[in-house]
């Protein structure tokens, strides 16, 4: 039997098709309401956190309301994504990762209380190169050099890094692998007593952070043997890369980016990929991050995700190869 339609239907119809279209953008044009916290998986004053602050306070600029940083530093970031994870998902708490707590801990970490799988990523902010340096006299100027002296050599070389199951040094372990060289490691618990140690000659080379190195390589204190990567860094024009030294295949820089916890509402994701793309994008962000060793980077969040994927594969290939234990 043939229902007749009357006017009261077919404009309550009409009505509930409107507000379902127009429901996406209503969701996101009533957020955000009240300030947004970015949790920080480092302590206040270093590179991540500086690059964190103008980060929020340039997106509380983009979006009218106030964007504030919690430090929650410690076990590799578990802390600070465990919170985040914690915090419910309404696009009210973000956090910054890395390769710490994306690519690394979920294969150094056998209970890992977050799958960084199912973080919602909202962009990528900065990324910068993992550099090889040494003291200006030591033997070899590039990596190309180094390989020729390391496998010249009867005893082997050493090189000092920021920390066991840092980025740095498992970059540094994935090319003594591919390179077939040998050069024994030493961990040290930070930037600093890693430079202290390569300035006093306790170790040959360093693995440390491009902040540290940029304004001693600039003053010839300290010279970079490579950069881990196919193109040359901007901040590095000189230094060779891991491409040129034959190596095309190494691309692991570090990097920072913000997450939304799982089950973000796409909305409120958009929104906010949307707002921080414009940030990352701006020219006062780059010349702040560009005076850190660091490079803005607007990838979409496909790219992002990709190169994060392709990173966790190979610093999970190491970590396994060298049978890293947390410290």
């Amino acid at each position: 039997m043939k229902k007749n339609i009357t006017r009261r239907d077919f404009c309550g119809s009409l009505a509930a098709t409107g507000l379902a279209l127009a429901m996406p953008r209503a969701y996101a044009g009533k957020f955000p309401d009240r300030p947004i916290r970015v949790i920080v998986g480092y302590a206040p004053g270093g590179a991540t956190d500086s690059i964190a602050r103008e980060y929020a306070a340039r997106l509380s600029k983009e979006i009218g309301q106030s964007v504030v940083i919690e430090n929650k530093p410690g076990a590799g970031q578990i802390i600070a994504m465990q919170s985040a994870l914690n915090s419910g998902s309404d696009g009210y708490t973000l956090v910054f990762g890395t390769p710490g707590s994306h690519s690394i801990s979920p294969s150094l970490y056998k209970d890992l209380p977050y799958d960084p799988r199912k973080f919602v990523p909202i962009s990528p902010v900065a990324t910068q190169p993992n550099i090889l340096v040494a003291l200006p006299s030591f033997q070899a100027s590039s990596f190309t050099e180094l390989v020729k002296l390391a496998k010249g050599r009867k005893q082997p070389l050493n090189y000092g890094s920021i920390g066991i199951g840092s980025s740095a040094h498992l970059v540094m372990e994935i090319f003594k692998k591919r390179a077939g060289i040998d050069v024994q490691h030493i961990g040290y618990k930070g930037d600093a007593p890693a430079l202290m140690a390569l300035k006093s000659e306790e170790v040959e080379l360093g693995m440390i952070t491009p902040f540290t190195a940029a304004p001693r390589i600039r003053n010839g204190e300290l010279k970079g043997i490579g950069v881990f990567q196919p193109k040359p860094d901007p901040e590095f024009p000189n230094v060779e890369t891991a491409a040129h030294a034959g190596f095309p295949d190494i691309d692991l820089p570090s990097w920072m980016g913000v997450f939304a916890p799982p089950n973000t509402p796409k909305p409120v994701a958009d929104y906010l990929e949307a707002a921080s793309r414009r940030v990352v994008g701006s020219p006062e962000f780059k010349a702040f991050a560009t005076g850190r060793a660091n490079q803005p980077w607007t990838a979409d969040t496909a790219t992002f995700m990709s190169m994060i994927q392709n990173q966790s594969r190979q610093l999970g290939d190491i970590i396994k190869t060298l049978h890293l234990k947390p410290e």
